[in-house]
């Protein structure tokens, strides 16, 4: 009976991985194609995935920091009683090595389509060169 779960648990975990790692293929192979075509519309993906990740630091620390403001008492006819000024924490060292550790986790898509981008960049540029070279041969 021990055996049928470490079955199934495997099963399980594979079909997990292929959850994950089917959209992950199919972008890569996307980028790929978007290269094939063209080098401008290679730069799409990483385009759109920097944004992503810059999006992503930048409300990780837009709102870890929240908590300045103003507080106000007022009474029943809404006259500021009270009114006191709560200044944010200071920035720590965690909190800035948190933000440089997501902006590199969130960015390895855009190190790969880049990648990718790259070789199909020094390829062209190689073929072109070739092409040039073959020009002045005839000439």
């Amino acid at each position: 009976m021990a055996g049928v779960g470490i079955f199934i648990g495997a099963f399980g975990l594979i079909f997990y991985l292929l959850i994950l790692l089917l959209p992950i293929a199919l972008l890569v192979a996307l980028q790929v194609w978007l290269c094939k075509k063209s080098l401008r519309l290679g730069l799409i993906l990483p385009g759109i995935s920097l944004v992503l990740s810059m999006v992503l630091v930048f409300s990780m620390a837009a709102f870890g920091r929240i908590g300045g403001g103003a507080l106000r008492v007022t009474d029943e006819n809404g006259n500021i009683i009270q009114e006191e000024t709560i200044k944010a924490p200071p920035i720590k060292a965690e909190e800035v090595v948190a933000v440089g550790l997501v902006f590199l986790v969130s960015n390895i898509p855009t190190v790969v389509f880049g990648g990718v981008w790259l070789h199909y960049k020094g390829r062209k540029d190689t073929l072109d060169d070739l092409k040039r070279m073959r020009i002045e041969d005839l000439e």
